[in-house]
């Protein structure tokens, strides 16, 4: 498939002109044999059924946490409770555990602090808020978007 990108790429670039091969043959093989070699052994896919899922999902929470976080900020009595939790991952390492640190820092009053084996750190804005219920629903969200099958927490294997 790289090789097909890259050639069609190659021909726009020169208007295929037929000379131009001479060179390009040579760089679009060499390029594709480099992708082939450095790319990512975590191969993934996204399963349009949990894409479906999970946008309005992040949407939900995105909307409803930032009313959260403008409430509380805006209000006199400033009702948070900041705190570090730990929260044990499920999802195997790879793309989609990336993909859901990144995602719970753009949920409002949560940010990804650290990540050490299975276990992420999470700043929380309010601890008394059922965080670790909203994390494992995420969770199960990011594992159906790329159709990955959760670890056990007894078992935190590293299988997809």
């Amino acid at each position: 498939m790289t090789f097909i990108v890259l050639a069609g790429l190659w021909a726009l670039l020169t208007e295929t002109r037929r000379d131009a091969w001479i060179v390009g043959v040579p760089v679009v093989l060499a390029a594709s044999l480099v992708e082939a070699r450095l790319a990512s052994r975590d191969r993934w896919r996204w399963s349009v059924i949990g894409l479906l899922r999970f946008a309005p999902h992040f949407v939900r929470s995105s909307i409803g946490g930032g009313i959260d976080v403008a409430w509380r900020s805006m209000h006199p009595q400033l009702p948070i409770d900041p705190q570090m939790i730990a929260y044990p991952l499920r999802l195997p390492a790879g793309t989609a555990r990336t993909f859901f640190m990144n995602v719970v820092n753009l949920l409002p009053g949560t940010v990804s602090a650290d990540v050490r084996k299975n276990v992420l750190t999470v700043h929380a804005m309010d601890i008394n808020q059922p965080i670790q219920r909203e994390l494992a629903t995420l969770e199960d969200a990011v594992a159906k978007l790329f159709a990955v099958h959760l670890n056990s927490l007894e078992d935190p294997g590293e299988s997809r």
